[in-house]
């Protein structure tokens, strides 16, 4: 690994008290496409942190694989080129250099996967190897070479007719791919090489390294660009400026510029969110910057890309001055900063809440409204927190549809983070539905986290434990004790939290791509509290901040 415990690993011992089978099996199963950036951030520091296997677990270099395979798929090329050079041999573990490769094709580094090519089909006739190096061919102009390469992978059956295709075309016969809707890493290299337009189907695919590599494609028309890095800057794989820069690429009209708002209405899409961005940057009234940044973060909460729209916009809502004039505006844009950290930010707007909502309904109402997400968010300017408001929020709220489902999501979040919530608020949700269907994780899965997480916090009573954050290197040889095991004397020595990789690995496969967002609070409710019991306090916050904004609250 490359992660120590004062970087964001999980310590040298994460994996102390976890059987081997647990892990070799479940590890396969955690999900890459997900929407929660707090997800995404914990799997990355799983995946990159520096850590002893479990006893028995053989090292053959088949974790490690696995691995990289997963931060691949992700589309975390730069976590893969971390975990990579950090790998002594891996030119002996097959596996490896495959998904090496991959990332180099998807980085549009030919030259190296190349060279990997070129050392692997001397060792290894497989398929995937022979592809590679009849592509290298065609690159060094080696057009015969590569044919005759193409015609024996046709002859053994093999039927990839696009990187047929793609082939004949770098030999100078282009031939129009018409559907691709499971690219590989090779094929969108030989396609851009080749100069070959991407069909419209390429963005059916779910990996978020494939949408990343198709974002900045200049070989896709502008539309497969925009879909493919919305959905990937969504799912962590492209960075939010990228997108940006995506965004303001796009040309529009002149009618199209004067009627913004009307257009994004009609034809909510990439195009659109393009559109009301660059109304954004060019207007120069902060009115106009509002109503178009307004208009965004609605279609996008309608979508489920609110919090993928807000960091879009971050820069262009730290411009909007708050006024007296704005006073509509204020509780979008401070639920924009809540979500996104910026709580300095949302002061100011809720100050102006605050005065408009001594004359005005509206605001009154919205106050009442951002109580909840406040509270969620640790965001103390407002008021005090007491049962009291939660009354006034339930009373406000209670005739909206869907409300008692808010209700019962949002109790649950607040116990999870240490607030006591009233027999009173709760008893007023039983006159619903007794029975409802609801997804759960496997029996298994769901008893391996509640087994983790109760040994975990049965350590916990007879050692005093520090969050994960305040925990200090130390330099002495300890043996494993109850709830905490301290490494030998090395540079990544660091007491470890009992079980922590364990129970992270299953919080976030039962939360699953889904995650927070979509996910019953029963199951958010356990996953939070086996995170808090190794001392993940912020990201619990974190990851009930996320599951209120997609709800609406």
């Amino acid at each position: 690994g490359v992660l120590n415990i004062q970087e964001g690993g999980f310590g040298i011992g994460m994996w102390k008290g976890t059987s081997q089978q647990l892990l070799s099996t479940m590890i396969k199963r955690l999900p890459v496409n997900i929407k929660s950036k707090t997800m995404r951030d914990l799997m990355r520091r799983l995946l990159l942190s520096s850590a002893v296997l479990p006893e028995g677990m053989a090292d053959d270099g088949s974790h490690i694989a696995r691995r990289v395979s997963l931060l691949s798929r992700m589309g975390d090329i730069a976590s893969v080129n971390q975990l990579l050079d950090a790998t002594p041999g891996r030119s002996r573990i097959k596996q490896l250099v495959r998904y090496e490769a991959e990332a180099r094709f998807l980085a549009n580094d030919n030259a190296r996967a190349c060279s990997l090519a070129a050392q692997q089909i001397s060792i290894e006739s497989s398929s995937y190897w022979q592809k590679a190096f009849i592509f290298c061919q065609a690159l060094a102009g080696e057009h015969d070479k590569a044919a005759l390469g193409v015609a024996l992978l046709q002859e053994s059956g093999d039927v990839d007719e696009p990187f047929f295709s793609l082939i004949e075309s770098l030999a100078g016969n282009p031939i129009k791919i018409e559907s691709l809707p499971d690219p590989t890493p090779m094929h969108l290299s030989i396609a851009r090489v080749a100069k070959s337009q991407l069909p419209n189907d390429v963005v059916a695919s779910g990996r978020p390294g494939i949408l990343r590599t198709i974002a900045v494609s200049p070989n896709a028309s502008v539309e497969i660009r925009l879909e493919a890095a919305e959905r990937a800057e969504i799912a962590g794989a492209l960075d939010v400026d990228t997108l940006r820069q995506l965004y303001t690429s796009v040309s529009f009209s002149d009618q199209d510029l004067a009627n913004p708002l009307s257009k994004a209405e009609a034809e909510s899409g990439p195009l659109s969110r393009a559109l009301l961005y660059r109304t954004s940057l060019i207007q120069t009234v902060p009115t106009a910057q509002a109503e178009a940044a307004a208009k965004a973060l609605s279609l996008g909460r309608e979508g489920g890309r609110f919090i993928s729209i807000v960091r879009v916009f971050l820069p262009v809502l730290k411009r909007i001055p708050p006024t007296a004039e704005l006073a509509w505006f204020a509780p979008e844009i401070i639920r924009a900063f809540l979500t996104c950290g910026e709580s300095a930010s949302a002061t100011p707007w809720f100050s102006l809440l605050r005065a408009s909502a001594q004359h005005n309904q509206e605001s009154a109402d919205a106050l009442v409204a951002l109580l909840p997400l406040t509270r969620l968010a640790g965001y103390s300017h407002s008021v005090e927190w007491s049962p009291e408001h939660l009354t006034k929020w339930w009373n406000q709220s209670s005739k909206d549809s869907g409300s008692s489902d808010r209700a019962a999501l949002l109790y649950n979040l607040l116990e999870a983070l240490g607030d006591e919530i009233p027999r009173e608020a709760w008893d007023a949700l039983l006159d619903g539905p007794q029975l409802v269907t609801i997804a759960m994780p496997n029996s298994a899965l769901w008893h391996s986290l509640n087994e983790a997480t109760n040994a975990t916090n049965l350590a916990n009573k007879t050692e005093l434990k520090l969050p994960l954050s305040n925990i200090q290197k130390t330099n002495s040889d300890v043996q494993a004790t109850d709830g905490v095991f301290q490494a030998p004397n090395d540079n990544l020595s660091s007491v470890t939290p009992f079980r922590i990789g364990e129970i992270v690995l299953l919080a976030l496969i039962t939360l699953g791509e889904a995650g927070p967002g979509q996910s019953e609070p029963i199951v958010l409710r356990r996953v939070m509290d086996s995170l808090k019991a190794v001392g993940l306090e912020e990201e619990v916050r974190s990851l009930a901040l996320e599951a209120a904004v997609e709800a609406g609250l």
